[in-house]
């Protein structure tokens, strides 16, 4: 508990548990009523979420073109916990990143930004990923498919953000967009900049969920040995009374390939 007392001329002022409390000072005749209380508003603090991986184990050994099963743990002291389903798992992201050894590795988690997770917040609040995967097709098409369409002459960035913002059908079989008109052109713009910037990388991939399963493919013919890197997000909801203010935790390991 702190309390900080200020003397002034008149009264005393007793900071509380924020309250602020007057009472006459004794040395002076002055009647004021024996608990004068001026309630004040003191904004919340927002605590970063803590994230952590219960698998993979750090440094562990696996083949090419494995499959390796990932469990992600989320702890928020304004959000709540993922074990008792209070951190919703669509909202929690796994990036899969290759390099060639473990210095490469090292050198990348020192980097304070990560270019090729900007623009992926917005992509997980409009749960993009509930239709679409990076490398694979679930009910629209992956993101790589898009990005080598409209990487293509003739297929501009300005057509992406306007199927994006107000939907399509017909341009991947039977498969309907549904509009966004929540999303402002800037918004859909840096969704397109990621997907015709990272989402055909042989070395990148991204998965959404709690639990899940990564695909350890060999990026390059001409790899022989390298490291696979699982880094985990979730980004809270910031304070009731101050909800823009977000924070990001994350957690990563090292996955060795032979």
């Amino acid at each position: 508990m702190h309390v900080k007392a200020i003397c002034s001329v008149n009264f005393l002022t007793f900071i509380l548990c924020g309250s602020i409390s007057l009472f006459p000072n004794p040395r002076l005749p002055v009647k004021v009523p024996d608990n004068f209380t001026i309630p004040v508003h003191v904004r919340s603090t927002n605590h970063p979420p803590a994230v952590n991986f219960i698998q993979p184990l750090e440094n562990a050994v696996y083949a090419w073109n494995t499959v390796v099963p990932y469990s992600v743990e989320v702890s928020d002291a304004e959000d709540g916990e993922s074990k008792y389903q209070e951190i919703p798992s669509t909202e929690v992201v796994v990036k899969l990143k290759f390099v060639r050894d473990a210095a490469k590795a090292t050198a990348y988690l020192k980097q304070k930004k990560f270019s090729d997770t900007a623009g992926l917040s917005g992509m997980v609040v409009s749960n993009c990923f509930s239709c679409h995967a990076v490398k694979s097709k679930i009910a629209g098409p992956s993101f790589q498919e898009i990005n080598m369409r409209y990487r293509q002459p003739g297929n501009s960035r300005d057509q992406l953000v306007n199927h994006i913002r107000n939907g399509s059908s017909g341009i991947w079989g039977k498969e309907v967009m549904p509009t966004h008109p929540e999303l402002t052109d800037t918004a859909a713009g840096q969704m397109v900049k990621w997907i015709l910037t990272y989402a055909n990388d042989p070395g990148l991939d991204y998965f959404i969920g709690l639990q899940g399963a990564a695909y350890l493919k060999k990026p390059t013919i001409s790899a022989s040995k390298g490291v696979y890197i699982l880094m985990a997000y979730y980004t809270d909801h910031g304070t009731t009374d101050n909800p823009g203010k977000k924070i990001t935790g994350s957690d990563q390991r090292l996955v060795h390939m032979k």
